[in-house]
């Protein structure tokens, strides 16, 4: 079985006992008197069940792209993937064709650190920045497992406990608040149908 979360899926493990609230919506059940129970308030979320061995012929696996801390995945790789693209770079990332596990706020996070807009051609970046770009991406996911994910509506992990990452955002979530990096004002506008969040300072739209 292959399930794919989406924006608010979960997982997390009860004892049978314990009454479901009404966005429950798979049961797991044990023989130990426990029950693992997928949680999804937007219902988002999809499961598919494939014979073994066949999971990653079909969707949603099949031609996703690598993971960011794969050995495989680096700089070359990623100019390689969307160096030839004239679509803007933030919707590029959000593609997981093109790279997988990075969604909006990673994106506006990583892009802010490597200072390059969201609306700049993919194909026009240096390959200084896609250095730079490589580099924070994997930086910015490091960090946020390391502070438990981040937290901004309802994500829980398995055990219940909200992620601290959010704590650390430059961008994301800031609109209007000061750039911890230079104090001007955290700008929110939309790229590619998602809201997105910039130091028009700090990542300059053209250069």
């Amino acid at each position: 079985m292959v399930s794919h979360l989406r924006m608010e899926g979960k997982y997390a493990l009860h004892e049978n006992a314990e009454e479901p609230d009404k966005h429950v919506h798979v049961f797991f059940h044990f023989t130990d008197g426990t029950e693992l129970r997928y949680r999804d308030v937007r219902k988002f979320g999809t499961m598919h069940l494939f014979k073994k061995g066949e999971e990653d012929l079909f969707p949603p696996l099949i031609g996703l792209g690598p993971e960011p801390f794969d050995e495989t995945f680096n700089p070359s790789q990623l100019k390689m993937r969307i160096g030839k693209t004239s679509r803007k770079i933030k919707p590029v990332l959000l593609d997981q064709n093109v790279v997988v596990g990075l969604g909006n706020i990673y994106v506006d996070e990583a892009l802010f650190r490597a200072g390059i807009h969201p609306e700049r051609v993919a194909s026009q970046l240096t390959d200084e920045e896609y250095e730079k770009l490589y580099e924070e991406i994997v930086a910015t996911l490091q960090e946020a497992v390391k502070q438990g994910g981040s937290t901004i509506r309802t994500y829980v992990n398995t055990q219940g406990q909200i992620g601290m990452f959010q704590q650390q955002l430059y961008v994301y979530g800031r609109k209007g608040e000061s750039c911890k990096m230079c104090g001007t004002p955290i700008e929110k506008f939309v790229v590619g149908g998602r809201g997105t969040h910039i130091c028009p300072n700090c990542q300059p739209a053209k250069k």
